[in-house]
């Protein structure tokens, strides 16, 4: 039986030489997806605009269309110190509090934008019932526990740029490879690889993925050839 290492070396000579005669498929990387829950009516059109250019945004209304495993990051407008009270105490019995939990279950990455009155509150050095707003501060810290952002919208919209091309770029880097090998499984600090439909995934890849605990996702190509 022939080692599976000379098998590797060997499909790596013949994708060398698709690659020289350009038949390997080029590969379109799409942006993440971000899941907003609330009212963007009363959002900057500027800040929504910005958000489109690296993200593909999904309204909650679409939310019945999606799986969110499909989704990359959540983020919740104008939350109330319901959200923030139920989130913190794992209480799930509203539409929002629902999907807040199952976000924490499946560690998809949340930010949580308080609304302008409670965030006058909750920002407030000296406020004028300490005791009651201290105990709200309690479950903002406990939802930053929980891997949760509880943050203005301006923070949000700053950072989200540089987190949508990070998701982009993690994707992409895998998903363009049109060769999978063992020592791409070994370099990688993810639990999960995302790969093409296109790529190829050598069997001393797949057993190291299976040796190491870690799990080879296959995304499908739009408008690919089969």
């Amino acid at each position: 039986m022939m080692d599976r290492n000379i098998i590797e070396q060997i499909v790596l000579e013949v994708m060398k030489q698709l690659a020289s005669k350009n038949q390997i498929p080029s590969i379109n990387i799409q942006k993440p997806k971000l899941l907003i829950v609330g009212d963007t009516s009363f959002v900057e059109p500027s800040y929504l605009s910005k958000l489109e250019t690296k993200w593909d945004t999904i309204t909650d209304n679409e939310l019945e269309k999606i799986k969110l495993d499909q989704v990359n990051q959540v983020v919740f407008l104008h939350a109330t110190q319901d959200l923030l009270a139920k989130g913190a105490l794992g209480i799930f019995d509203t539409k929002e509090s629902k999907l807040l939990s199952r976000c924490f279950f499946e560690s998809v990455p949340v930010s949580i934008i308080p609304t302008v009155y409670l965030q006058e509150h909750l920002l407030n050095e000296n406020p004028k019932n300490k005791p009651y707003v201290s105990q709200l501060q309690e479950y903002k810290q406990r939802l930053l526990t929980f891997g949760a952002n509880v943050e203005t919208i301006e923070s949000f919209i700053a950072k989200s740029g540089n987190a949508a091309e990070a998701i982009t770029a993690k994707t992409s880097i895998t998903k363009k490879k049109k060769l999978l090998t063992q020592r791409d499984v070994q370099d990688c600090r993810d639990f999960e690889l995302l790969v093409d439909d296109q790529t190829i995934i050598t069997p001393l890849a797949r057993d190291t993925a299976r040796e190491m605990g870690k799990i080879i996702k296959v995304i499908e190509t739009k408008g690919a050839k089969r």
